[in-house]
């Protein structure tokens, strides 16, 4: 769990007992359990033939992270380790990585020229994998500490955040630009370090962006209640143009950990760590899931899709996935009946509230020390299955990479 403002609270015995969603019969397994490389923080990425790709914030030949594959080798899979970070060419990474049309990974971690963290390309020629650093932090005012997911826009560009820094030090929105002498960085937003709002304060999760060129994403703190926001960033001339359009209040959301996701509507889609049911979950509530809508007049509403509540989970993280029948996915990084997190389906109903489905209850001490503890990256979903990792757990306790099949029958 990343610093948080919030004192930590651990949950009573007496509330493992509220009641849950269905509970599915889903087939899962772990599909590898970390050992040289481990504690995984970032989610998943596929490749067109379903290799699964991702970070690992220890581990490696120096002990400050890896890049790694898990490709398929008949009934099972097997990891290679791409990249062994070693502090200048980065370290520690705790974001998901993405990949480019010619095949090349890009993703962020500490470390760098600074030690403020840098943006990264991985290149495959020849069998191996060579990487590349395209910025390094922390040479100015073009923050520090940057932790979120990176996207390309139609031209070439990428798009992330820092989560600390820039000249207001509450953390930056920024693009990095190919040229013909490398990469150049453009801050596109600063945010100020005050966390009594009414802007945002730490930009975390990175950014998602729409048909019109607009970027939305998340603040942990700040915000008119101080309890985090959601920022539109429009173009605007040659800049852009910041626009809160949702302040959390604790019962509809309070520090979003995780970004946003463009899904049908469309609309925005999120989780935030703590918030909603203060009951179970008591002073902080336990997250929720939450849908943003923009209407006609521009306006933008909130509709909380699905409030945690101990027992099925807590603290939410994501970002949110959807499977092609609307089906939305995310993960809680601890609490559950077994305490360890839990992954679960939300299907929407046609005139009523949406339907959880606890799709997997973590127990790292069951069955024989093989199970993970701690989804904090949440889960991606492809070719009918959802895929994630642990944080934890696994046999030799650095996390695990799993598969879990949802269920075809759960109906809406």
């Amino acid at each position: 769990m990343r610093p948080s403002k919030i004192v930590f609270y651990i949950l009573p015995a007496f509330l493992v007992w509220v009641p849950v969603g269905i509970m599915a019969q889903s087939a899962g397994r772990v599909l590898y359990a970390f050992e040289e490389c481990g504690e995984p923080d970032g989610a998943l990425v596929a490749d067109l033939r379903g290799n699964l790709y991702g970070t690992t914030t220890r581990g490696g030949g120096y002990g400050q992270g890896c890049v790694f594959e898990l490709s398929r080798t008949g009934s099972g899979w097997t990891e290679s380790v791409l990249w062994n970070f070693n502090g200048p060419d980065g370290s520690n990474p705790t974001a998901a990585l993405i990949f480019d049309k010619a095949g090349d990974l890009y993703g962020m971690g500490g470390g760098g020229d600074y030690n403020a963290g840098e943006v990264f390309e991985l290149s495959p020629s020849g069998g191996r994998w060579s990487e590349t650093v395209l910025h390094s932090f922390g040479s100015g005012n073009d923050g520090w500490d940057p932790q979120s997911n990176l996207i390309f826009d139609n031209a070439g560009n990428l798009y992330g955040t820092t989560e600390n820094g820039g000249t207001r030090r509450g953390g930056t929105i920024f693009k990095l630009s190919p040229g013909p002498d490398g990469w150049s960085e453009t801050i596109l937003y600063t945010f100020p370090a005050s966390i009594a709002g009414p802007d945002g304060e730490g930009p975390i999760g990175g950014v998602v962006i729409d048909r019109n060129g607009a970027l939305y994403g998340v603040t942990e703190f700040g915000g008119a209640n101080g309890d985090g926001a959601v920022y539109e960033l429009i173009p605007h001339g040659s800049g852009y143009k910041e626009k809160i359009i949702h302040n959390f209040s604790i019962y509809d959301g309070l520090e979003p950990g995780s970004g946003l996701t463009i899904g049908p509507g469309p609309a925005l889609y999120g989780t935030t760590y703590f918030g909603g049911d203060t009951n179970a979950c008591p002073y902080v509530g336990c997250g929720l899931v939450f849908k943003l809508a923009k209407d006609a007049e521009g306006n933008w509403t909130e509709t909380v899709l699905h409030e945690m509540n101990g027992t099925d989970g807590n603290y939410t993280v994501g970002p949110v996935v959807f499977d092609h029948a609307g089906r939305l996915y995310a993960a809680a990084e601890s609490g559950g009946i077994m305490g360890m997190g839990s992954v679960f389906m939300l299907t929407p109903t046609l005139n009523g509230p949406w339907t959880e489905t606890i799709l997997h209850l973590f127990d790292f001490k069951f069955p024989d020390g093989k199970d993970g503890r701690s989804p904090y990256a949440g889960v991606i979903s492809g070719g009918g299955k959802v895929f994630g990792t642990t944080v934890g757990g696994g046999i030799h306790e650095a996390g695990i990479v799993f598969e879990i099949t949802p269920p075809t029958n759960v109906s809406q």
